[in-house]
């Protein structure tokens, strides 16, 4: 037990680990911004899988469906080829399997766990923490996702039922944005399930990693978050 908690410390930069607790925020990707977006809200309380790779709704309905058995094989995992990444130090390790079915170049953007043993541990930690909060008993789990990718209604649904296999306690939030409208707009999308709530996001700008290039845009995605947020933990 004492080497498992120094490993954690260790993989947390000497702090104490944030472990899931009796209200979870828990972001599903599809990359790092719906993190910061909880992080900045103050959320997200401990570090899950999905916070820092590229995926896709459909990877992470895959994640989940095979309780991230493929994320974690490391016969899957494959550093990207210095000539193939977009800089020295971005775009650095990908997953055969996922490459290949979701259209995904590199699945890990800064970290390498094809190489780096600790970059391995990190990851192993986030899933144990993902697996944790699903199996806490009495636990809340907020899941939310955000994603630019056309998205078709089906696969939200299947993401929404397997978190729901957990317990009636989990809530799905689904942000498709869509940028390129005039103006800042949040919309209802598809009636799913009464767990899942789909909004449509429209905005003149992009995300550009940990924002969008508008500040205004993460202004308003920060009081949709914490409206959202709000409802459900009623």
């Amino acid at each position: 037990m004492g080497l498992l908690m120094g490993l954690r410390r260790a993989l947390l930069g000497g702090r104490p680990p944030r472990e899931p607790g009796p209200v979870n925020h828990v972001s599903l990707g599809c990359h790092c911004h719906m993190a910061q977006v909880l992080k900045t809200q103050g959320l997200r309380g401990w570090s899950g899988p999905f916070d820092w790779i590229f995926s896709t709704p459909g990877m992470v309905r895959d994640c989940l469906a095979d309780d991230f058995a493929s994320l974690l094989d490391r016969s899957e995992l494959e550093s990207v080829p210095l000539a193939e990444r977009p800089g020295p130090e971005i775009g650095r390790c990908r997953h055969r399997t996922y490459r290949v079915r979701h259209d995904l170049p590199a699945v890990f953007n800064h970290h390498d766990p094809a190489t780096s043993e600790a970059d391995y541990r990190f990851l192993a930690e986030g899933v144990r923490r993902f697996r944790t909060a699903l199996t806490l008993p009495g636990a809340r789990n907020h899941f939310w996702m955000m994603t630019a990718l056309g998205t078709p209604p089906e696969v939200v649904t299947e993401i929404g039922d397997l978190l729901a296999r957990s317990g009636p306690a989990s809530r799905l939030t689904f942000i498709q944005v869509r940028p390129g409208h005039a103006a800042l707009r949040a919309a209802e999308g598809p009636a799913l399930r009464p767990w899942v709530r789909w909004i449509d996001l429209e905005t003149p700008s992009e995300s550009i990693g940990l924002r969008f290039s508008d500040p205004a845009a993460d202004a308003f995605l920060a009081r949709l978050v914490a409206e959202e947020a709000a409802i459900a933990s009623r």
